[in-house]
């Protein structure tokens, strides 16, 4: 009996703690921006687009660095919350102006993985890349010349050049000033023609900051623009909700849009958004233990080791012969009967389910796992302090479309929840 009691009051305990922490998330944000969705319906760019993201993925590992040039590594209190634009499950966007007065509206891309911000010239656009927007200096009231040479170059071999530049940088209702950034001149047109994005938001942390540019993110906190340091996701997959592709709230959660509690993890390096995985399994089988991930938004898949890999496609009932363009293509009518996914994290049971996991393009459905390497060959490869980049799990879109995450870059933790 005063074992059952005292269960209860256990119980008890921790739904006031819950209750609490929600009210008081709940008053974390006040101003909202919605902004539109888009759907990419171009079925063959979609797919040839993992294979793309994948090579911006290892050049955000492994960044290749120049001594002469800055070499950018890329692929919201009074918060602001933005709806995301959403290229069909694949990419997610939002829409921000550049200079003074706000006249200058591009769609950047937005990415965890990285910490730099950075957009299309005008000059650029103008004469390479027609179909996207630049930013224009000379139409800037609050343009503060910098010039300094940067080279951005993906393991696709893809080179991106430009300039440094400063100016204002308004996300939502948040006016950032003094904000340094990539102005991009030159960029391959298989980039222009296969991207939807005119620029990058990076969301990293200060230390995988290149050329020691002041992030957006410290310059939102330094300014006073939200009061607390955090930013959450809340992602929409729901394809008959084409209208909605998420939101992005800058400076605060929103319990509304999750069950229960945040669980909150601690980094485990304070350089990407990483932490430590106690355990994984698909079907009662181990995948890790004590596993490495980082969490990207600028990544559509979650990218696996390639151990892991063959147990999943093993239980997926996958080929070789499935795998196109940097994704396994999978029977659409066998996916109600395939194997959930637990992620043990915090010690809490996270559960990704064949519909979390399987991406469905009108009737072709991918799995939304795949490797940074070659699975056929041993390709160990280790970054300066020793890690295998092939042993590190990257949580994607695929994982973000699941669970609300909040990032506390104050304090350097990850919450996550299971989303409503």
């Amino acid at each position: 009996m005063q074992s059952l009691q005292k269960l209860r009051l256990a119980l008890s305990l921790v739904l006031i703690l819950c209750l609490t922490k929600s009210m008081a998330e709940s008053n974390r944000w006040r101003k909202s921006v919605q902004l539109n969705l888009h759907r990419e319906k171009n079925h063959t760019k979609i797919l040839r687009s993992f294979e793309n993201q994948k090579l911006r993925l290892k050049e955000k590992l492994d960044p290749v660095t120049d001594t002469t040039l800055t070499s950018l590594s890329v692929s919201e209190t009074s918060g602001t919350k933005d709806n995301l634009i959403n290229s069909h499950n694949t990419e997610y966007y939002v829409t921000a102006d550049f200079g003074t007065p706000k006249t200058q509206k591009v769609t950047l891309l937005l990415d965890t993985a990285s910490a730099n911000l950075l957009v299309y010239s005008s000059k650029f656009v103008k004469a390479s890349c027609s179909l996207h927007n630049g930013y224009n200096s000379s139409e800037s009231l609050t343009y503060q010349g910098n010039g300094t040479a940067f080279q951005i170059q993906f393991a696709s071999q893809d080179v991106l050049t430009g300039i440094l530049s400063t100016d204002t940088f308004t996300l939502g209702d948040l006016a950032v000033k003094n904000q340094t950034f990539a102005e991009i001149n030159t960029a391959p047109q298989s980039l222009c023609k296969r991207s939807n994005f005119d620029g990058i938001l990076g969301l990293g942390l200060p230390e995988i900051a290149l050329d020691g540019v002041t992030t957006p993110l410290e310059n939102i906190v330094d300014q006073g623009l939200i009061d607390e340091p955090i930013f959450s996701f809340f992602v929409n997959r729901n394809a008959s909700d084409a209208s909605n592709g998420g939101v992005l709230l800058l400076g605060g959660s929103d319990p509304t849009l999750y069950r229960g509690c945040l669980t909150y993890v601690p980094l485990s390096k304070v350089a990407f958004w990483q932490i430590t995985v106690g355990q994984v399994k698909i079907g009662g089988k181990k995948l890790c233990s004590n596993c490495q991930a980082i969490f990207d938004v600028g990544t559509s898949l979650i990218i696996v080791p390639c151990k892991a890999l063959k147990i999943i496609n093993q239980k997926l009932g996958l080929k070789k012969t499935d795998l196109k363009n940097g994704a396994h293509i999978i029977d659409c009518s066998k996916v109600s009967s395939l194997p959930n996914i637990v992620f043990n994290i915090g010690w809490k049971d996270f559960t990704l389910t064949p519909s979390d996991y399987i991406l469905n393009y009108t009737g072709t459905c991918v799995s939304g796992f795949s490797s940074l390497s070659d699975c056929s060959a041993d390709q160990t490869k280790t970054n300066d302090d020793g890690e295998d980049l092939n042993e590190i799990w990257v949580f994607g879109d695929v994982f973000f479309g699941a669970f609300y995450i909040l990032f506390d870059f104050g304090l350097k933790l990850i919450g996550i929840a299971p989303k409503v």
